[in-house]
């Protein structure tokens, strides 16, 4: 997991992403999804499903470039108390093909003055949020910090 409020990926286009589905318990890969979801999508259209890019307003496209990861991290469960939970994930290399290359962006809060106040921020503390209680009080830094293994 991730120490963010939100980690944004774009798809790649070698995959190698992987979230795991608790539900199901197993691995999910994005990449494959989005890669599935665009074949359909020029099916339906009439279009070559093995092409690799697009035209949009005259300009070529690789055909990645319109999908877009999103994973909560675990700033977002502590803030949601549990109810969207962290996204477990991982890279993994894949044989006989180019590197991947990802850009993420993590979306946290980095300033130093601010500590969580549960009180105002989120209606106070409940007997189970045994999290949310300890990092009550605490910069988000010192948060980021605590959620280390």
């Amino acid at each position: 997991t991730d120490s963010t409020f939100l980690t944004v990926v774009p798809v790649a286009s070698i995959s190698g992403l992987e979230v795991y589905d608790e539900d199901t318990e197993e691995w999910y890969r994005p990449e494959l999804a989005a890669r599935r979801h665009w074949q359909n999508e020029r099916i339906a259209k009439g279009f070559d499903p093995d092409a690799v890019t697009e035209t949009v307003d005259g300009e070529e496209l690789p055909w990645y470039s319109r999908y877009i990861v999103f994973m909560p991290g675990e700033l977002l469960q502590l803030c949601s108390r549990n109810e969207v939970m962290a996204a477990v994930h991982r890279v993994v290399a894949t044989k006989d093909q180019a590197s991947r290359l990802s850009a993420p962006v993590l979306l946290r809060g980095r300033t130093p003055d601010i500590r969580m106040d549960a009180d105002r921020y989120l209606g106070g503390l409940t007997a189970d949020d045994p999290v949310l209680e300890e990092c009550n009080g605490m910069t988000i830094e010192e948060i980021h910090d605590a959620m280390q293994p």
